[in-house]
């Protein structure tokens, strides 16, 4: 296994890393994703984190365990011993996906051992080192299955995020947050760029957005995104690939994510709604 990352990616939805890693410490950082870490053989490995209440957390790991962590969570790594290691990137939306629900709420870090997972995660490695890149729909087919198994593992299905004691947004602030929202549909927008119109940490941010919305920055975007291609669907002479610019999409994304939230395809929807 090669110590450069191999990378398998959908954009927008997931990325999958498989490299080796020599001992290394990994220094504190955040995701903008989900973020899911498979260890293989011989692995041990530490993580510092914060907790809800901001207190300094360490946990030790081995070859078994498998670690996730939400977006926005601060966090280290410690990596003590050579070893394989699958990582993967998933969008919130791909998780839901994967388990046919609307939103996905994940909780804070967790490990789970899981052998399904892993013989998954390692077939994808299997692949790599055979020295056959995998095919996109190999990789969707096993980012799927874990995407799942994760869920299943934590009742994603059932869980909301604990938000209790946890500051939400005044009126005031709900409002300019929206209005950029607005102003930036026609763009990649970032929930990074959102914690800092608001002068929070990435963490705290997604906190605080939760007890106020009731549900995930990605997910807030995103309808919005698909009320804004609503609208232009109806209103508008735009082609398809026009409505996707405007709301900040590539065409596939576009359709496949306004397929998933309503049922039909976006010219289906135009059909329908002009009869």
């Amino acid at each position: 296994m090669s110590t450069r990352p191999l990378t398998v990616a959908d954009e927008g939805r997931y990325e999958i890393y498989c490299h080796h890693s020599a001992p290394t410490f990994y220094p504190e950082e955040t995701h903008r994703t989900v973020q899911i870490c498979i260890p293989f053989e011989r692995a041990l490995y530490g993580l510092v984190r914060q907790s809800e209440t901001g207190k300094k957390l360490v946990h030790n790991f081995g070859a078994r365990d498998i670690l996730v962590l939400p977006i926005g969570q601060p966090h280290s790594v410690d990596w003590r011993r050579p070893a394989d290691i699958a990582s993967l990137h998933f969008a919130p939306e791909f998780i839901a996906e994967a388990l046919d629900i609307g939103i996905l709420h994940m909780p804070d870090t967790f490990s789970l051992r899981d052998p399904f997972i892993t013989a998954a995660a390692n077939q994808f490695r299997q692949c790599l080192r055979g020295g056959n890149p995998p095919t996109p729909a190999f990789a969707e087919a096993i980012a799927t299955l874990i995407a799942y198994r994760i869920g299943l593992k934590t009742g994603a299905q059932t869980l909301r995020a604990t938000t209790r004691g946890v500051q939400s947004f005044s009126a005031s602030d709900r409002k300019r947050l929206e209005a950029f929202v607005e102003g930036s549909l026609d763009r990649p927008l970032g929930i990074s760029d959102l914690a800092k119109l608001m002068n929070l940490s990435l963490w705290h941010f997604m906190r605080r957005f939760q007890a106020s919305y009731g549900t995930s920055p990605h997910a807030f975007i995103l309808e919005r995104r698909h009320i804004r291609a609503q609208n232009l669907l109806v209103e508008s002479r735009y082609s398809v690939t026009e409505i996707a610019i405007e709301i900040g999409m590539s065409h596939s994304h576009f359709s496949r994510s306004f397929l998933q939230r309503f049922g039909v395809s976006p010219l289906e929807y135009r059909r329908q709604r002009r009869l």
